[in-house]
């Protein structure tokens, strides 16, 4: 059962069933058998499973393996080891390589309101310097990165209890991704490190979680996040929710004949742009499940938890901003692109030291 399957079945046939075509011929078609043998190992830590963002990576798999005239094969595993030191092709997040550099997360999504919306991020990397500087920061790690995917806009905080005030998140155990984590530990909670979204609904369920950030209410529907945890706060710690990528070794990728570099820089701008319209699609339907079905309360954040989530946010990004003058040439980035878009004035940072 696929994503749009498991909708349809739950009550969302009308959207479900026009939720994009091109999305299910990828999906269906098998890659076309060409002469080469050229196997890639792709690593993700996602649970392979028909629903959640592994459905992605197969999508994109599929779609780049029918590009090559079936010259490469991906093969997809799963690993706990994020980064994963011996695959060629790895899916996840920019967060995951936030241990090399904090700055990674610009990447993938900032908490609060200083997350750059999906297409804006999009719209960042392809003409406002962003692709750049992620190369350039990536490639110290040994790795080429792309945008492939997207787990939500605006995703909420599941939690097994309301989240009435600030005391609320005192103690808790949240998991939350990237600079979210830091936020949640200066609200006064205890961050832990769970990215999978099966995996933070088992946690859930078991009680060892109290709250998580799990991407979009379709996926928080079919991985069981939201039967384990029964309110949804606000638009999560990272406002913007966080974007998946696909980041393809070095030595790989400098190997890679021109046309299939092209051919998966395609195929990732595809698929982000997909799980986009996916997730808008299946937004509606799977809201009026979670509320009339599972009776899920959803709420905006509380007066006091939604003044200081931005004050903390603000606070953590300006501490990676000045963490040294690569941070600083992104931030600078990021954030005269953010003000370009909305009008705002963009934050005042301190004069990096080159």
């Amino acid at each position: 059962m696929d994503r749009r399957e498991f909708l349809v079945t739950s009550g969302g046939a009308a959207v479900a069933a026009t939720s994009g075509a091109a999305c299910a011929q990828a999906e269906a078609a098998p890659p076309v058998q060409g002469t080469a043998g050229t196997v890639l190992r792709l690593s993700m830590p996602w649970a392979d499973t028909p629903q959640g963002p592994a459905d992605s990576v197969r999508r994109l798999a599929r779609r780049f393996e029918a590009m090559t005239g079936g010259r490469t094969r991906i093969e997809i595993v799963a690993s706990e080891s994020v980064p994963d030191s011996d695959a060629d092709l790895m899916h996840g997040s920019a967060h995951d390589f936030a241990p090399h550099h904090p700055a990674f997360c610009y990447f993938a999504g900032l908490p609060g309101s200083a997350g750059l919306a999906p297409q804006d991020l999009a719209h960042w990397m392809a003409i406002g310097g962003g692709q750049m500087l992620w190369d350039d920061l990536a490639g110290e790690a040994g790795w080429k990165p792309f945008l492939a995917g997207h787990m939500g806009d605006a995703p909420p905080l599941w939690s097994r209890e309301p989240v009435r005030d600030l005391g609320d998140l005192a103690g808790r155990r949240i998991a939350a991704p990237g600079l979210g984590a830091d936020v949640a530990r200066a609200l006064g909670a205890e961050a832990l490190a769970v990215a999978e979204p099966r995996a933070a609904a088992a946690l859930l369920a078991e009680g060892t979680l109290d709250a998580a950030e799990a991407g979009d209410l379709a996926t928080s529907l079919a991985t069981g996040v939201a039967r384990a945890a029964r309110h949804a706060t606000g638009a999560g710690l990272n406002g913007h929710g966080t974007a998946l990528a696909l980041s393809v070794k070095l030595a790989v990728w400098e190997r890679m004949a021109d046309t299939d570099k092209t051919a998966l820089a395609a195929a990732a701008a595809e698929e982000y742009q997909i799980a986009l319209g996916e997730g808008r699609a299946h937004a509606a339907v799977a809201r009026s499940v979670l509320e009339g079905s599972l009776g899920i309360a959803f709420a905006a954040w509380p007066a006091d938890v939604a003044e200081a989530l931005e004050r903390v946010a603000e606070a953590t990004i300006a501490h990676v901003a000045g963490r040294d003058a690569t941070a600083a040439r992104i931030d600078h980035s990021y954030m005269a692109f953010r003000s370009l878009l909305s009008g705002a004035p963009a934050p005042r940072r301190p004069q990096a030291v080159a």
